[in-house]
């Protein structure tokens, strides 16, 4: 489960390779995070726009197609594609609850679905906005995160909010507002801290989170995407180190825990969203725009 924490201990050195128009530390990498020679390979395609990558702990990566209205399933070892659900809405950004349950932002339906186990679905969230006319106006959602408490953290990018809401998917409660466009969202390995990612405005934030409530606070700014582009900051996933891994222009981006740049892994296409999956969880799987792919690493990571 890539969204269902996973303690993982180990440690290594680590390497810089920075895009144009972003600076990069090179004095306080911890890890390698790429292996030697390790290439970004091209896995699947012919999609619309691909998000949500989660591994389902069995050997599969689901990953979604938001405007065609279907969720993947990838076999990482074969590589073969199969269909795990039409007509989904739009979902975008997925993730399992404690019991395995599938959680899914749908972007039309402007809901957070839970799909039970004998395969209906259950709407835990549709969340609103008031216009200035006092009008009250359906809004989408984007992202979510489980902790380990099964509490299921959602961006709302209509609304400049984030949802918590209890495990077993009920008192859904704002606990963020005033963001611009919260997109991406992701748990530090030891809980106490929430990233969210702001698209247009490429900034990283970040949350303390009381671990009693899970209640998010102290908001400071943790980083900024530098590089000018139509495309923005978006999903995210952490290894064992703490280190976050960032989708955003042409890049997925690496910070320390500090907020140091640590190195970038370039993409031919702006990427969506980021997961690590399979065995030994060293492998990062990347959704483009059209594309999934993959690429090794010398870390592990924990969601």
């Amino acid at each position: 489960m890539t969204k269902v924490f996973r303690q993982l201990c180990l440690f290594g050195f680590a390497v810089a390779t920075p895009l144009a128009g972003q600076k990069q530390d090179t004095g306080q990498s911890l890890i390698t995070i790429k292996e030697i020679d390790a290439k970004l390979e091209k896995l699947s395609s012919g999609y619309e726009t691909v998000e949500g990558p989660l591994y389902d702990g069995k050997g599969h990566l689901l990953f979604t197609d938001i405007p065609n209205q279907r969720i993947w399933r990838l076999n990482l070892k074969t590589l073969g594609t199969t269909l795990f659900r039409d007509k989904t809405g739009g979902a975008n950004g997925l993730a399992f609850d404690l019991r395995g349950r599938l959680l899914m932002c749908k972007q039309r339906e402007k809901s957070l679905a839970r799909l039970e186990e004998d395969g209906t679905e259950t709407v835990l969230l549709k969340p609103t906005r008031m216009g200035k006319n006092k009008k009250v106006y359906p809004v989408g959602v984007n992202d979510v995160v489980v902790d380990r408490k099964g509490r299921i953290y959602v961006t709302v990018p209509g609304a400049g909010s984030i949802y918590l809401l209890d495990s077993d998917g009920g008192n859904p409660r704002p606990v963020i507002s005033d963001l611009k466009g919260p997109n991406g969202l992701m748990l530090s390995p030891c809980e106490t801290t929430l990233y969210v990612s702001e698209y247009k405005e490429q900034k990283l934030h970040a949350f303390d989170v009381d671990p009693k409530t899970g209640k998010p606070s102290k908001q400071r700014l943790f980083s900024q995407v530098e590089q000018p582009s139509d495309y923005g900051c978006d999903g995210m996933t952490v290894d064992h180190l703490g280190n976050l891994y960032c989708a955003g222009p042409y890049a997925v981006r690496i910070w320390s825990p500090q907020g140091k740049l640590l190195e970038t892994i370039a993409v031919p296409e702006s990427p969506t969203n980021c997961a690590f999956a399979g065995p030994g969880s060293n492998v990062l799987y990347i959704t483009g725009r059209k594309n999934v792919f993959r690429i090794r690493l010398r870390t592990m990571g924990v969601r």
